[in-house]
C-alpha cells in the first residue's frame, strides 16, 4: 500500500481533515461527521475532551469548556477551565491529536508521510510557533504550514497535481498569468488574498488581508442579540435571569439557546424566517432572514471593503480577476454572495461544502510542495507555491521531528 498524507484545517468552530492515498483524496469522518467541533472541555478527571463529548460537557459544565480554542491560542497562553489553568497550546494539541488518532486506524497505524496544517493568512511568527508547538504535543511530525486562502485557490484551480481529485471543486481553469481572489469567512477568522497563476504554481500578489477576529461566531452573537431584544420586549426578566443566574436551570437554558442560535443561523441560509423557543417564555419568537442580514450588515460591508483593499493592493480592479473563490462555512450566507456580486460585479464560485475546501486544497499542494507561508507584511517578492526541493519548514520555526 502506498503512503498516505494528512491535512488538518483547525477551525474556530469546526475542524476538518482530509487524507490522500495514491492520488485519491477523502474527507476524514469523526463520529459520523465531516466536521469535528473545535471546542475543548476539561473532564472531571483532568483530561481534555474534544468534539461531541466536549459539546455535551459544555451543556452541563460550561465553566470547564473553551468554546473557541483557535482564538484563545492567539489571545493568551493560558485559560481557566473549572478553576484549573490550562495552556492554550494543549487545547489545540487535543484537537489535533483527536484528528490524528481517528485517521491512523484507516492506515493500519502507519504514520503519514506528510502533514500540512492550514492557518489564517495574517497569522505571524508567534501564532505559527504556537500552532507548531501544539502539533508537536499532538505527536505530528514533519508538519508544514499553508495559508488558508492558498489552499482554497488550489482546490478551485485546474491542473490539479493529484491524479484523481474527488474534491468536487478543482475544475475551474485559471490561465497562466490569471488572478483569483479569495474571500474566506470561517467560524472565527476572515481572510482575503489574491493569487496569480504561474508556470510553476501560484504566487500571492499584493497584501493578504482579513480579520483574525471576524466570523460565524460573531454572527451567532448578532442573532442572539436579536432574539434577546424580542424576548425583552415581552418580559426582560426571564432573559436577564437566563444570562445572569448561575443556577442549574439557567446554565442549561443558556447552553440550549447557544445551540439553537447556531442551528437557526444555518437554517436562515435557506429559509426566510425561523421560530425559536427561549426557556422561561410561553411564546415563540420569529426571526426573519432580513432582520438577521441587517444585524450583520456592518460586518459584511467591512469584509467586502477588506477584499477590495486586497485586490487594490495587487494593482488590480475586480474586472481584472479570473475568479472569486468563497471558502469557510459562514460564506454560505446568501447575502455574502449577493453583496460580493453587487460590489465586485463578479459571480463568486461557491462549492457545495465550503467547510472542506481548505483541507482538500492543502492536500492538492502536497504533490507540489509550497514555499513557506507569507508574512502579514509580504516582501516585494511574494512567495510562490511550486514544486522543487524538499518540503520546507516555516523559516522561523524548528523542525518538529
Amino acid at each position: 500500500m502506498d503512503g498516505w498524507r494528512l491535512s488538518i484545517d483547525f477551525g474556530t468552530s469546526f475542524t476538518t481533515a482530509a487524507m490522500e492515498v495514491a492520488g485519491t483524496i477523502s474527507t476524514l469522518e469523526i463520529g459520523n461527521s465531516r466536521y469535528l467541533p473545535s471546542l475543548v472541555a476539561l473532564g472531571t478527571s483532568g483530561e481534555l475532551v474534544t468534539g461531541g463529548e466536549a459539546a455535551h460537557l459544555a451543556a452541563l459544565m460550561p465553566d470547564r469548556v473553551e468554546r473557541l480554542p483557535k482564538r484563545a491560542l492567539v489571545r493568551s497562553d493560558h485559560v481557566l477551565l473549572g478553576g484549573a489553568t490550562v495552556a492554550t497550546v494543549d487545547l489545540v494539541a487535543a484537537v489535533l491529536a483527536r484528528v490524528y488518532g481517528e485517521a491512523l486506524p484507516f492506515h493500519r497505524g502507519r504514520t503519514p508521510e506528510e502533514v500540512v496544517l492550514t492557518h489564517p493568512a495574517k497569522w505571524g511568527r508567534e501564532d505559527l510557533g504556537k500552532l507548531g508547538q501544539a502539533a508537536e504535543v499532538a505527536g505530528l511530525r514533519g508538519v508544514r504550514f499553508m495559508p488558508e486562502p492558498v489552499a482554497a485557490v488550489l482546490h478551485h484551480a485546474a491542473g490539479c497535481p493529484v491524479p484523481q481529485c474527488a474534491t468536487g471543486g478543482a475544475g475551474r481553469d485559471i490561465p497562466v498569468g490569471g488572478c483569483v481572489a479569495v474571500y474566506d469567512l470561517g467560524g472565527g477568522t476572515f481572510d482575503t488574498a489574491v493569487l496569480r497563476r504561474t508556470e510553476r504554481g501560484f504566487e500571492t500578489v499584493g497584501k493578504v488581508g482579513g480579520d483574525p477576529f471576524l466570523g460565524g461566531e460573531d454572527f451567532n452573537e448578532r442573532l442572539r442579540d436579536l432574539l434577546g431584544a424580542s424576548a425583552r420586549v415581552v418580559d426582560p426578566g426571564p432573559w436577564d435571569d437566563l444570562w445572569e443566574s448561575e443556577d442549574r436551570a439557567s446554565v442549561s437554558g443558556r447552553a440550549q439557546v447557544i445551540r439553537d442560535v447556531v442551528t437557526a443561523k444555518e437554517a436562515l441560509s435557506s429559509l426566510p424566517e425561523i421560530a425559536m423557543d427561549v426557556p422561561g417564555y410561553d411564546v415563540r419568537f420569529l426571526i426573519r432572514r432580513r432582520q438577521f442580514e441587517e444585524a450583520v450588515s456592518e460586518d459584511l460591508e467591512r469584509s467586502v471593503k477588506q477584499l477590495l483593499d486586497t485586490i487594490g493592493s495587487a494593482g488590480l480592479a475586480p474586472a481584472d480577476l479570473d475568479g472569486l473563490v468563497l471558502a469557510g462555512g459562514a460564506s454560505r450566507m446568501p447575502r455574502v454572495s449577493d453583496l460580493l456580486a453587487e460590489r465586485l460585479g463578479l459571480l463568486p464560485h461557491v462549492t457545495p461544502d465550503p467547510k472542506s475546501v481548505v483541507a482538500h486544497g492543502a492536500l492538492l499542494a502536497l504533490a507540489d510542495p509550497p514555499s513557506p507561508p507569507p508574512s502579514p507584511d509580504p516582501s516585494p517578492e511574494p512567495p510562490t507555491w511550486h514544486s522543487g526541493g524538499p518540503p520546507p519548514q516555516h523559516p522561523n520555526l524548528p523542525p518538529w521531528d
